[in-house]
C-alpha cells in the first residue's frame, strides 16, 4: 500500500510539473504574439486580459465557491507589450521613461474589469469587438462604428491614454479573454484583422479558460450530485 501511494504521489507531481511547463511555454507564446502585433502593425501597445473567477464567500465560513453567472467573473491583465510613440521596443515597467504612451500603458496592469459589465466587460461576454477613437466627432470612421449605438461610455482610464497620444483603441474578444490594442494613429475598423487576431490568440497553447471550464464542470457535477 505504501509503495502504491508513493507511486501515485510521484505521478501527481509529474503531472503538475508538466502542467507548469505547458503554462510557462504558453506565457512565452502569448508574449511573443503580443510583441508581434506591435512590431508588424501600427498598434503602439497590445494587452491580453484573461477571464478569471471572482471568489464568493458563502455563509460564515471561509470556503469560496465560483459560480458560472457573469457576476462571478472578472477580466485581469495577463500580459502586454508596448513600443510607445517612438516604436523603439518594449518599455513596460519603465515608469521613469519619457514616453507618455508607455507610462499610461504601465498603469493598465492594475486594472480589473467586471465580466459582462461596462464596455470592456460586455465585449468579452458578447464575444464581439469595438473600435474607439479619441476624436469621435472629427473621425470619418465614426459613422460606421456601430459600437456607439448601443454601448456604455468609455472606461475613464482610457482618457489618460488618449491624453498620452493614443488615437485609436480596439478591444477584441479572443479565445478565453480579450485583446486590447492602442495606436497613436487613427486606424479604421477592419473585420479581417479582427478575425486574424482571434485566430492567432485562440490557437495559442496558453488556455487560461481551460481552468475555468474545468472548475465550472466540477461545480455543476457537485451540485447535481447533492
Amino acid at each position: 500500500m505504501v509503495g502504491s501511494e508513493h507511486h501515485h504521489q510521484n505521478h501527481q507531481q509529474q503531472q503538475q510539473q508538466q502542467q507548469r511547463s505547458k503554462e510557462a511555454l504558453g506565457m512565452v507564446a502569448l508574449h511573443e504574439a503580443l510583441r508581434t502585433v506591435c512590431l508588424n502593425t501600427e498598434w503602439a501597445y497590445s494587452v491580453f486580459w484573461s477571464i478569471r473567477p471572482r471568489p464568493r464567500v458563502r455563509g460564515g465560513g471561509n470556503s469560496c465557491k465560483v459560480g458560472d453567472d457573469n457576476g462571478s467573473l472578472m477580466l485581469m491583465w495577463e500580459d502586454g507589450y508596448c513600443i510607445g510613440r517612438g516604436g523603439s521596443g518594449d518599455c513596460y515597467g519603465d515608469m521613469e521613461g519619457e514616453d507618455p504612451v508607455c507610462k499610461s500603458f504601465s498603469k493598465m496592469s492594475i486594472q480589473l474589469y467586471n465580466y459582462g459589465e461596462g464596455l470592456v466587460g460586455k465585449v468579452a461576454s458578447d464575444k464581439c469587438h469595438k473600435w474607439v477613437f479619441k476624436e469621435q466627432n472629427e473621425s470619418k470612421f465614426n459613422a460606421s462604428s456601430y459600437w456607439q449605438s448601443s454601448f456604455d461610455a468609455i472606461p475613464t482610464e482610457w482618457n489618460d491614454q488618449f491624453e498620452s497620444g493614443i488615437q485609436t483603441i480596439a478591444v477584441i474578444q479572443a479565445g478565453h479573454g480579450l485583446l486590447q490594442l492602442g495606436s497613436c494613429k487613427i486606424i479604421p475598423e477592419d473585420l479581417h484583422f479582427v478575425l486574424r487576431m482571434r485566430h492567432t490568440f485562440e490557437s495559442l497553447g496558453y488556455q487560461s479558460g481551460l481552468y475555468l471550464s474545468q472548475l465550472f464542470s466540477s461545480n455543476r457535477s457537485t451540485s447535481s450530485s447533492n
